[in-house]
């Protein structure tokens, strides 16, 4: 997922939360939640709910790089040394049929 498709995942689940937010915050005025601060909750969960949207979409791809230890590093470095097209972030490479395709070496 590139880095634009994450932040416009991150705002929109931002919006969700603070429409989610929004009745709460009109019910407990009388408690004493300003709008500073129903914003800073919304904003806060929107990361977690984005970073989990994400996090899921990664699984789903076949990165398993958490920490990026040496098992990722020697991966990476034997696809760019077989193909010379290979895309690390992606962790694609584009076959001679015009076509992306994961490395699973």
């Amino acid at each position: 997922m590139n880095f634009q498709r994450k932040i416009a995942v991150g705002l929109l689940a931002a919006a969700i939360a603070a429409a989610t937010l929004g009745g709460a915050v009109q019910e407990s005025r009388a408690g004493g939640l300003s709008p500073a601060e129903a914003a800073a909750i919304a904003g806060v969960g929107g990361l977690i709910v984005g970073g989990l949207i994400v996090g899921s979409a990664q699984r789903h791809h076949g990165h398993h790089h958490v920490g990026g230890g040496y098992g990722w590093d020697a991966h990476v470095a034997r696809c760019a040394a077989r193909y010379r097209s290979y895309d690390p972030y992606s962790d694609t490479y584009l076959g001679y049929d015009g076509y992306r395709h994961y490395c699973r070496l």
